[in-house]
């Protein structure tokens, strides 16, 4: 018997047969169900998604989310996960949809990977290999002078500015599309998710609050202009809006790091937060 795959035409359907499951570790699994949860609040927000679900039983073994044309975010559960995960990749090649990368629990996306490069036969590059953190409680003592506000019309080009090279730090893009960066920074703007460390009347870091979970809130989006760093600047930006969130009722925050940044890596824990998990995020090359 084949492993029963569902491919979902709405987001209703995809959480009513993934939910619980994701939220048995809601900070662990909070890029997918953050994201889920914003196609649910807004079903326009992207404009293509697609949704599968694999079960092993009665256990969820593969939950796939797409937002094209970006990589699939995988989560898996159970013994099974690594064959779900082959009958979610030779279902997409079946069905002739090809896809940039994928992001996932480090076995499990690098099992996708390798199963899908012998479908395909595409390279496959580990794009970053990243680090879980979760936080429940700031270490307020590396917070130094300076103001965290939230960001405003003004800071429109410095927000722009940080986006790009944030993408472009973590090897995200290839070249700066600095329409969609400026697009992006307006968006923020729009939602009031984005915030500003700014010392004397002038901005030196930026961070951003996304992905909203049940209980759990990610930053992301820490960056610091080149000029300025060494000064602490992001470790206070980062520990003061994780102070905010929680106050604000939040019981913990998570945010992703890229393990070849071990700046970063000791800022978050220098912060409070402490690692839960390791995701990988894999690159596929289609150009022979």
């Amino acid at each position: 018997m084949g492993t029963p795959l569902i491919w979902h035409e709405n987001i209703e359907s995809f959480l009513q047969a993934s939910l619980e499951d994701l939220k048995r570790d809601e900070a662990l699994n909070n890029l997918i169900l953050g994201l889920c949860l914003r196609i649910q609040e807004n079903p326009d927000y992207y404009p293509d998604v697609k949704m599968v679900t694999v079960r092993a039983g009665a256990q969820l073994s593969l939950a796939a989310l797409i937002t094209v044309p970006e990589r699939p975010i995988l989560y898996g559960g159970g013994e099974r996960q690594n064959q779900s995960a082959a009958a979610f990749a030779e279902a997409l090649f079946a069905r002739g949809i090809g896809v940039p990368g994928v992001i996932g629990s480090r076995g499990l996306a690098s099992f996708f990977s390798s199963h899908w490069r012998g479908l395909v036969d595409c390279d496959v590059e580990l794009d970053m290999d990243l680090r879980v953190y979760k936080l429940t409680r700031v270490n307020a003592k590396v917070i130094k002078a300076g103001e965290l506000r939230p960001a405003r019309a003004g800071d429109l080009p410095f927000l722009t500015e940080g986006i790009a090279r944030f993408e472009q730090e973590a090897d995200v893009l290839d070249a700066v599309d600095w329409e969609q960066c400026v697009r992006r920074a307006r968006r923020l703007l729009v939602e009031g998710t984005a915030y500003i460390w700014e010392v004397a009347g002038k901005p030196v870091s930026m961070a951003a609050k996304s992905r909203p979970t049940p209980n759990g809130i990610t930053i992301t989006l820490v960056y610091t202009p080149r000029a300025l760093r060494g000064r602490g600047y992001a470790t206070s930006c980062v520990a003061a809006l994780s102070e905010r969130l929680l106050l604000s009722g939040y019981k913990f925050c998570t945010l992703f790091a890229d393990l070849s940044n071990p700046t970063a890596n000791s800022i978050y824990r220098r912060v409070g937060f402490r690692q839960i998990g390791e995701f990988a995020s894999f690159r596929f090359s289609y150009d022979k």
